[in-house]
């Protein structure tokens, strides 16, 4: 049966249309309901920013500004994940285009079985990166219930403080206007965690995209010349045409999935730089409020945090080493082919692709730092490299 458009993308980019619609992101929202999303997410980062910058100048010293970098990391990393999405909308619009349209091309049910797969290991990866920012906004959120309920299960001679989401001098009474206050904080928790599980789903959707387009061309390569037997009486040159045909084909397929993720490489280079610099910071800052801290609320809080950076960087690095796994089974599936069946001139396309794949399309940070496992391990390393020389100091 033959789909629609709308069937495809209300099918395979459910997700990303949804978190993106919230967050004002998605390319084919109405342009008034984009711009009045957006400008309410910048409202809130905004007070959330000047909000925090103050509490470190009212209050300076080193642990609130150690207190303060954490949440400003945040912070800032939702405007930059936000706006690189408006900056490169065009590229992201038609990246999402191309990923309906190949799922409306007449392909062999082989081909659809592997954009099927690849479609399922992106809604794997999406729902645990879901849940582990959403459970550690709502970590945030339930911060200032847990002094009622302290005073309620183990009660003091006077009541506890009130705790807020994340520390922070509004220029008011604090206590008077203590729940315009806290609203404020959920809602921009909520907001953040949001535009995270927004922008990060999308690249998910789109990188496997990419990698069951690398998947595709490596399966033709291996099964382009199954037809062509030397021991065959029916070997003849129709029979050999018709491989180079294939193996054409498969290079034309070859060349496209190298372009797209080229395309989202050309989309995400800055922003990778920008956030593995910012993470390290994040990491660093953390560790070395962790190493003064006592074991209380607060504590437990950048534990919470600590984790969530984690889990963003594995996200990061582990997306890079997909595409990089991506590209070796290409390779793979060449060695594996019948090649020394086809002609000579089949044999050397064969030879010419496998040239390519040893110049692999590959996500970068700032095209400096590539993106895969080995670099998750310098990040961490650089982030404790840097925590031992602030403790020494």
């Amino acid at each position: 049966m033959t789909m629609s458009w709308q069937t495809v993308e209300d099918q395979y980019l459910r997700d990303n249309k949804f978190f993106a619609q919230l967050v004002g992101v998605w390319p084919y929202q109405e342009r008034f309901t984009k711009f009045s999303i957006r400008l309410v997410i910048f409202v809130l980062v905004i007070i959330a920013l000047a909000t925090q910058a103050s509490r470190v100048i009212v209050s300076y010293s080193i642990d609130a500004l150690m207190d303060e970098v954490v949440y400003l990391v945040i912070t800032v990393t939702v405007p930059i994940k936000q706006y690189n999405y408006i900056l490169n909308e065009k590229k992201l619009e038609e990246l999402l285009r191309e990923i309906v349209f190949d799922h409306l091309m007449e392909r062999p049910k082989k081909e659809m079985e592997i954009l099927d797969t690849y479609y399922r290991k992106a809604l794997i990866f999406s729902f645990i990166y879901k849940a582990s920012i959403s459970t550690s906004a709502l970590t945030f959120i339930l911060i200032p219930a847990i002094p009622p309920i302290l005073n309620i299960i183990a009660p003091l001679n006077e009541s506890r403080g009130r705790e807020f989401v994340y520390p922070a001098y509004f220029f008011v009474d604090e206590q008077r206007y203590y729940y315009p206050i806290l609203v404020n904080m959920i809602i921009s928790a909520l907001v953040l965690a949001s535009v995270y599980i927004a922008c990060d789903v999308n690249l998910i959707h789109l990188i496997h995209h990419g990698c069951a387009l690398l998947a595709i061309s490596g399966y033709r390569f291996k099964h382009a010349l199954d037809d062509v037997n030397l021991y065959d009486e029916k070997y003849n040159d129709a029979l050999m045409h018709e491989a180079y045909a294939k193996v054409c084909r498969s290079i034309e397929g070859h060349k496209r999935a190298v372009e797209y993720v080229e395309k989202i490489d050309a989309c995400y280079v800055h922003y990778f730089f920008v956030l593995l610099g910012i993470i390290i910071t994040a990491f660093t800052s953390t560790f070395i409020r962790l190493s003064t801290m006592e074991m209380d609320t607060r504590y437990f809080t950048f534990c919470i945090f600590t984790f969530a950076q984690l889990v963003h960087l594995l996200f990061l690095t582990i997306m890079g080493q997909i595409v990089e796994n991506s590209n070796n089974e290409v390779s793979h599936k060449i060695y594996e082919a019948n090649w020394y069946t086809g002609s000579s001139r089949t044999q050397l396309l064969y030879v010419l692709v496998l040239r390519k794949c040893l110049n692999p399309p590959a996500l970068s940070g700032g095209g400096l730092v590539p993106l895969n496992l080995f670099s998750f391990v310098q990040v961490l390393k650089a982030s404790f490299s840097y925590f031992t020389v602030f403790r020494s100091a």
